[in-house]
């Protein structure tokens, strides 16, 4: 069945899984991210804004380094969260579409972690996060992108006969199965159970991604002499360009 737009919207929202993600974010720890932004984000700063914010995790990574911080997230619920649950005196945690958020030429880091392939129109969201950055700052983003190669034969049949719904829960078994290894049964089980709810696969099936022929355009087009490096696979990018005046 053909989703509404406001359907569409509500799966996509992260007001129903909140609580899940910040849970499977202190289960899964993506420590090569982890390594790779710590070594691009500048020591110090004044202003930064961490669009996408999600339960705040990276706003408090930039508290340590930056006087004053925005962190800006679509879900109120997933703000009050990181309200609750990460407060610090120099972060303001604020309800809005990361679209319309900050103000332009201000700040001197903009961040969006795993952010933009929710947004519909990916180089308008680049553009505006252009605007935002003060010369002399950086941006840096990271996210997930589609691969671009057409899919063969057999995994254009497979993904005509099984829904994406059923598909997302065969990965999760298959992270199951490697997760009892890595991290033990106890910890692999709560990331299965997280990762198989309805409100959690109702949110991967929204998902929206771009192709990386997409993202280079953009970045072509708006970041001159930017860098993108390889995160993990072959679809895991992260973002690093420095506004010189």
């Amino acid at each position: 069945m053909r989703r509404t737009v406001a359907g569409l919207a509500k799966a996509q929202s992260f007001d129903r899984v909140a609580g899940d993600l910040d849970r499977l974010g202190e289960l899964s720890q993506d420590q090569r991210t982890g390594s790779w932004l710590a070594d691009v984000l500048p020591a110090a700063g004044r202003h930064a804004i961490d669009l996408g914010c999600g339960p705040g995790r990276q706003a408090v990574a930039l508290a340590s380094r930056f006087e004053h911080v925005d962190a800006v997230d679509l879900s109120g619920p997933m703000i009050e969260l990181a309200r609750a649950r990460r407060p610090r005196p120099n972060v303001s945690y604020l309800h809005g579409d990361l679209r319309h958020a900050g103000q332009a030429g201000h700040y001197d880091l903009v961040l969006s972690v795993r952010t933009l392939h929710h947004v519909p129109d990916l180089p308008a969201a680049l553009s505006h996060l252009k605007r935002l950055l003060a010369p002399g700052g950086r941006l840096i983003v990271v996210d997930i992108y589609s691969p671009d190669p057409p899919l063969g034969l057999a995994r254009r049949m497979l993904h005509r006969a099984v829904p994406l719904r059923l598909r997302l829960h065969a990965l999760a078994l298959l992270a199951l199965a490697a997760n009892l290894i890595r991290r033990g049964p106890g910890t692999a089980w709560e990331i299965y159970r997280l990762t198989t709810r309805r409100a959690w696969l109702d949110h991967r099936v929204s998902d929206r991604f771009f192709s990386q022929v997409e993202l280079v355009r953009c970045c072509d087009a708006l970041f001159p002499g930017y860098r993108l490096d390889n995160l993990g696979g072959v679809c895991t990018m992260g973002l690093v360009w420095d506004f010189s005046s």
